[in-house]
Order: structure tokens, then C-alpha cells, then sequence
């Protein structure tokens, strides 16, 4: 499971092994398990090592996004299916036209909640009437 949060988030999966082409871009996509919205974005491979392991810096952010430098806009704090796909194309956001599946799974977005203020209350007395 990966577990993604607000920010930089940096992940290490083993996908070079699954990989039928040389060069590989892979393409990620989530779906919301609830909401079955999608969200595709590129993210690309910084590892050192990519015959052992494959890392990736995904930033989840609130705003503007830029799918092609790995960032996607998670709305809701939950669970997604993820896909990833090889490719060629540094470019291609539709997973359609991407060569083969590689690893699929679940992710879980834990969106930062803001705290909530707290105020503080007057001092309020009571006044305890005694029937006479």
C-alpha cells in the first residue's frame, strides 16, 4: 500500500523488473474508491539503483497542478486504486495509449485536516434557585 500525504511525498516501488521496454515513463493513476474520480500524472524515476528499486517524488499539492512533474490534486483524504503504466511518451496522460500495466495496488491519501480553533468560553455562573 502506498500511503501518500499533502506535499512531497517519495516512494520506492520495484517496477523495472515488470518493464518490457528499455527507457521506461511511467504513468500513474488513481482512482477514488468512493468517488471513482480519476487523477493520471507522470512521475519520473530518481532512484540511482533502478535495476534494484524504483523511486518517485509525487507532491500532492492544493492548487495548480503540473501532471508531467509528478504533482497531482487529491481532494479527498481516502483510499484509491493506483495503476502504473510503462510508456514511452514523456507526455501521454491517457492511460489508454500507454504500452503495458505494471504493478497495481491501493493507495491511501491522508489529507492534512486543519486544526480547528478554539474559542473560549465567557465565564458563565449559574444561579441555583432553592424553592422556599
Amino acid at each position: 500500500m502506498i500511503k501518500l500525504k499533502t506535499g512531497n511525498n517519495e516512494i520506492a516501488l520495484t517496477l523495472t523488473e515488470k518493464t518490457t521496454i528499455v527507457f521506461p515513463v511511467f504513468l500513474f493513476r488513481f482512482v477514488g474508491k468512493t468517488t471513482n474520480n480519476e487523477y493520471a500524472f507522470i512521475a519520473a524515476d530518481v532512484s540511482n539503483f533502478k535495476y534494484r528499486f524504483n523511486q518517485f517524488i509525487i507532491k500532492c499539492v492544493n492548487g495548480a497542478v503540473n501532471p508531467l512533474l509528478g504533482e497531482v490534486k487529491l481532494v479527498n483524504g481516502d483510499e484509491y486504486e493506483y495503476y502504473i503504466y510503462e510508456q514511452v511518451s514523456a507526455t501521454n496522460l491517457d492511460y489508454k495509449l500507454s504500452l503495458n500495466m505494471v504493478e497495481s495496488g491501493l493507495m491511501k491519501f491522508e489529507k492534512t485536516i486543519a486544526k480547528p480553533k478554539q474559542y473560549e468560553k465567557e465565564n458563565n455562573r449559574r444561579k441555583e434557585y432553592i424553592k422556599s
